[in-house]
């Protein structure tokens, strides 16, 4: 998304919007308008939550420095292993030397700048080949005085809303942590009943592109409006959020035309 686009968009969401995930379906800091997305947000308007989410192998010295000066609220850092043999099983052609590097750049950087933002949390995700590097991933966070956050995989993130989890389960089962602490798929019966991400968020695609949620990876096929061309209430209110609405909430019935009914009649799975 170009920061010119970014703009446009912010100033029809800045009435409403409360949290900004500035991440999606790819690497945030491989946009190197970011930090200038963080500074403007917090300049039109400073009450707005900012997150971050990032594998964070590349980060420029521009937006190190802006995220840090402007008061990015979360930093949220993926990195699955504590060693570059277990990490680069599931972050593929990444280097943990990378981002251990980019880690403490930043944490200078707060230093220099007397800030107490971004918060920075290791965020680790559990699978079958990662289990036993947690205590040391854990370790490494503590000794640079950042938070850690664990928690369970979660299986091919593309395809889960398309399929039942039932079967989402056997095709990625060799991914699953064996222990039960980390196994989100234990009890299949265990899941979400409803959903209220169309009462409450927008996923906002790099071209304007609106979808409910950041679980849809097409955001052109399923589009419920676009940013760029409409209003807000256009959207929100539009034909197909309306739909959606009513889908999950039981008042009209399933249609696979809107992306809600998909996920619905699939399970919501766990996200």
């Amino acid at each position: 998304m170009s920061f010119e686009n970014f703009k446009i968009i912010f100033d029809k969401i800045r009435p409403f919007v409360r949290t900004l995930d500035l991440f999606n379906w790819g690497e945030p800091f491989l946009n190197k308008d970011i930090g200038k997305m963080v500074k403007y947000v917090k300049e039109q308007k400073p009450s707005v939550r900012i997150f971050i989410d990032s594998n964070l192998n590349a980060i420029s010295d521009d937006n190190a420095d802006l995220i840090v000066r402007y008061g990015l609220d979360v930093l949220k850092v993926s990195c699955d292993g504590a060693t570059q043999r277990v990490y680069e099983q599931y972050r593929r052609g990444g280097k943990i030397e990378d981002v251990l590097a980019n880690l403490r750049r930043i944490l200078k950087k707060k230093k220099e700048l007397g800030g107490d933002k971004p918060r920075i949390i290791w965020k680790y995700l559990v699978f079958s080949h990662n289990e036993g590097e947690v205590a040391a991933a854990r370790a490494l966070a503590d000794e640079m005085g950042i938070g850690f956050e664990v928690s369970g995989m979660r299986i091919n993130c593309g395809k889960e809303i398309f399929e039942k989890v039932d079967d989402s389960v056997k095709r990625d089962s060799e991914w699953i942590p064996a222990s039960d602490e980390y196994n989100n798929y234990k009890d299949l019966t265990v899941g979400k009943k409803a959903c209220e991400k169309p009462w409450r968020t927008m996923t906002i695609d790099w071209n304007g592109n609106v979808v409910p949620c950041g679980a849809i990876y097409d955001c052109g096929k399923y589009s419920f409006g676009n940013l760029l061309k409409d209003s807000f209430g256009k959207v929100w209110n539009g034909e197909k959020f309306v739909k959606a609405r009513k889908i999950i909430a039981g008042k009209c019935g399933d249609d696979p035309g809107v992306i809600c009914s998909i996920c619905k009649m699939n399970g919501y799975q766990f996200f």
